[in-house]
C-alpha cells in the first residue's frame, strides 16, 4: 500500500490535472477556479472560469488553455483573465470536458454528448473536436459514448481516449491534418451487451475510465469513475498496479509529474452520485510515488 500525501483539500470537484514546467495545474470544476501547485511553494490560483473549467492544455506560445464547460468554449489565460480561443457551440451538443494537447499547439476535446443541465437530456454518442493552433475547430473521428481523458502518444501518431460509458480505452491514428482514423480498442474492461447502454455500464461493476495519463513504458494510469481506484493498465487491459482512494472517495483524474516524473497526482472526490460536490467541498488533490515515470 502506498502512502498518499494530501496536497489540497476543500475542492468541489478537482479535474484535468497536467504537469507543465515544474507545476501541477488542475481545475476545480464546480469551484470554477484553476489552480497550480509546486512542491515547496504551495498552491496558488491561476484564475476563474465562471462556466466551469475542466480539461487543460497549452497553446503553441505556452498560454494555458482551459475547456469552459457550460458555454462550450476553449479559453486561454492571459494576465489572469480567460479569453476565447475557440467557440465550440456548433460542434458540441453538450458541455465540453477533458482535453489534451496535440503536440502542435492545438487540442483534442471531448463533450458530454447531451445537455446535462436539461431534465430531458438523454446521453448519446458524440464526437471529439480538434482545435488547431490557430483556433480552427472541426469534429473528428467516429462517435464515442462520453469521450473523457485522452493522451497523444507514439510521437504524435496515436490518440488514446477513455470512452467512459462503453468501459474501454480507444485508439485512433492521427493524420497530418489532425483528423482521426483507424479506430480500435486499446483496452476493454467490460464487453457491452448493448452498445451505448448507460444503465448497463453503471451496473456492470467494471472500470469506467475517466482521466488518464501515460508512463514511460506505454502503460496508462486510469482513474476509475466507477470504483475507488487509480489503476495502471497495459495495452489489452491487464491491470499492473493499483492505488486506492480513501474510503468513500473515488479517483476521477490522474497525472504524472514531479521533478523525476514519478509522482502520481490524483484528483479525488465523493463517489459518483453520493454528494452535491458544490456544497460538500469534499474534493482533494493527493500524490504518491510510483515505479515508472511519466512519458
Amino acid at each position: 500500500m502506498r502512502e498518499l500525501t494530501v496536497i489540497m483539500t476543500g475542492l468541489a470537484f478537482p479535474e484535468g490535472p497536467r504537469w507543465y514546467d515544474g507545476y501541477l495545474y488542475l481545475s476545480d470544476m464546480y469551484g470554477r477556479e484553476v489552480f497550480r501547485y509546486r512542491d515547496g511553494l504551495g498552491v496558488e490560483s491561476v484564475g476563474t472560469v465562471p462556466e466551469r473549467p475542466s480539461g487543460l492544455a497549452r497553446a503553441a506560445n505556452g498560454d494555458l488553455l482551459v475547456s469552459s464547460m457550460l458555454d462550450r468554449r476553449i479559453v486561454r489565460f492571459r494576465d489572469g483573465e480567460p479569453e476565447t480561443f475557440a467557440d465550440l457551440r456548433e460542434l458540441c451538443p453538450g458541455p465540453v470536458n477533458d482535453m489534451t494537447g496535440d503536440g502542435r499547439g492545438g487540442v483534442y476535446v471531448g463533450n458530454f454528448g447531451f445537455d446535462s443541465e436539461s431534465p430531458d437530456g438523454v446521453m448519446a454518442p458524440t464526437r471529439l473536436v480538434h482545435v488547431s493552433a490557430d483556433g480552427d475547430a472541426a469534429q473528428v473521428g467516429d462517435p464515442i459514448m462520453f469521450p473523457n481523458g485522452s493522451v497523444v502518444t507514439d510521437g504524435g501518431a496515436t490518440l488514446l481516449v477513455a470512452e467512459t460509458f462503453n468501459c474501454r480505452i480507444l485508439a485512433f491514428d492521427i493524420a497530418d491534418d489532425g483528423t482521426l482514423g483507424n479506430r480500435r480498442d486499446w483496452a476493454v474492461f467490460h464487453e457491452m451487451q448493448t452498445e451505448h447502454d448507460l444503465a448497463e455500464a453503471l451496473g456492470s461493476g467494471s472500470i469506467l475510465p475517466d482521466g488518464i495519463c501515460i508512463d514511460r513504458d506505454g502503460a496508462l494510469w486510469i482513474a476509475d469513475a466507477g470504483g475507488q481506484d487509480a489503476v495502471r493498465v497495459k495495452q489489452g487491459g491487464e491491470i499492473l498496479d493499483r492505488v486506492p482512494a480513501p474510503e468513500g472517495r473515488a479517483v476521477f483524474a490522474v497525472a504524472l509529474g514531479g521533478d523525476a516524473g514519478d509522482t502520481l497526482f490524483l484528483c479525488i472526490g465523493p463517489v459518483m452520485g453520493s454528494d452535491d460536490p458544490d456544497a460538500a467541498r469534499a474534493g482533494s488533490l493527493a500524490a504518491c510515488r510510483v515505479d515508472v515515470p511519466g512519458a
